[in-house]
């Protein structure tokens, strides 16, 4: 059987062998799949100035790419044409079960769903991106080419398009509705469009040490850990222009004791739980009386399409606290099945606990919808 193809599907051996190792076809993942959404509702997402799309198309060979908003779909969508849009788990909740079957991966490395719509011929050139994603076919056919990770001349057929000049694959595959093709960061892969397709690229996000440093000076901005250098017991030195070991040695000690501190995991944990979700807050605001009222009826609540919640337990100097698209929310171990219902991101209603809420949970719930991140549930 060859490596790069993976007919029956298990989390446990998808990780052991594939995770960032290499790249594998996962035919027929999804069975009997339908799109969620059409090419019109991500023209309509296209064209909303707070989301992130581009047209990418080809004509005679020539590249060109139009980033969003976009306003004229006719002048733009000639030759071979591609519309993608980012973060379209963000404002469409239909689109939340393409995500469900990934729910191995944390929610904390999953970055968002970007949807393309590509007719016949296009795609954007084979190239190499800096995170792993899920490849889900959609309507239509799709041809998916994948090599080895290497050195390969970057090109610029366009200011803002990279490329790569070409490679040898490993994979040639053409996938239809349901099935699943995972590349993992550094494998180059170009994809070509048979028939006019959808594509959702369930793409995964990879802190690098400038982003974690960016996590450590907000921690320190606030004044929490920033302490100075002091050398109370300094010994004499003969050559003041010589920088001993010593000294740098409890420099790096400082930062890492900084590092060390419980302020700098709480920052670490709202970064983790950063998505960048569109803030709708509630007008006008509801109180803890009325949601405490309305919980007690039987109404039930669910997260806002994209809301990916994190809870960290208190182990190992980590608060017990529950974080939402950057914000922190403490709770006490008598509400942690409480606070475990929330980020579950089911739905969310008074039975779901044999405990009645607590006023923290209720308090919380209460936040949480009036910021927009949790709403009524509509059945």
């Amino acid at each position: 059987m060859n490596e790069y193809y993976l007919d029956h599907f298990n989390a446990e051996r998808f990780l052991a062998e594939y995770w960032q190792q290499k790249p594998v076809v996962l035919k027929r993942f999804f069975e009997a799949f339908e799109d969620p959404i059409d090419e019109n509702d991500l023209a309509g997402l296209a064209q909303e100035a707070d989301v992130d799309s581009r047209i990418v198309n080809n004509i005679s060979g020539n590249w060109h790419v139009e980033q969003g908003p976009i306003d004229d779909f006719e002048r733009l969508c000639k030759g071979k044409w591609t519309l993608l849009v980012q973060g379209v788990d963000k404002y469409i909740q239909d689109v939340a079960p393409i995500l469900t079957p990934f729910s191995f991966i944390p929610h904390w490395r999953l970055d968002d769903l970007m949807v393309s719509y590509a007719t016949e011929g296009a795609g954007v050139g084979a190239h190499i991106d800096q995170y792993d994603v899920f490849l889900v076919q959609g309507k239509g056919k799709r041809r998916w080419r994948v090599g080895k990770p290497g050195n390969y001349e970057e090109v610029f057929p366009h200011p803002k398009l990279r490329q790569i000049e070409g490679f040898d694959p490993i994979i040639d595959v053409v996938v239809e509705p349901g099935d699943v093709v995972y590349i993992p960061t550094g494998w180059p892969h170009d994809g070509q469009t048979i028939e006019d397709s959808l594509t959702y690229s369930v793409g995964y996000r990879a802190p690098d040490n400038l982003q974690l440093a960016e996590s450590l000076a907000m921690m320190l901005d606030k004044g929490e850990h920033n302490i100075r250098f002091s050398d109370p017991n300094r010994a004499t030195q003969s050559a003041p222009f010589v920088v001993s070991p010593h000294d740098v040695a409890a420099l790096k000690l400082q930062l890492i004791e900084a590092i060390n501190s419980e302020g700098f995991t709480r920052s670490l944990l709202e970064a983790m739980s950063e998505q960048g979700i569109p803030e709708y807050p509630l007008e006008p605001e509801v109180s803890l009386e009325q949601v405490s009222n309305e919980f007690a009826a039987g109404i039930s609540f669910v997260p806002a399409a994209g809301v990916r919640a994190l809870v960290s337990y208190g182990k190992q100097g980590m608060p017990k606290a529950l974080f939402v698209n950057g914000t922190q929310f403490d709770f006490s171990s008598a509400d942690r099945e409480w606070f475990e219902a929330l980020a579950s991101g089911d739905v969310l209603n008074a039975t779901v606990c044999e405990e009645a809420p607590s006023f923290t949970f209720l308090e919380t719930l209460t936040t949480l919808i009036n910021n927009g991140y949790w709403e009524w549930f509509e059945e």
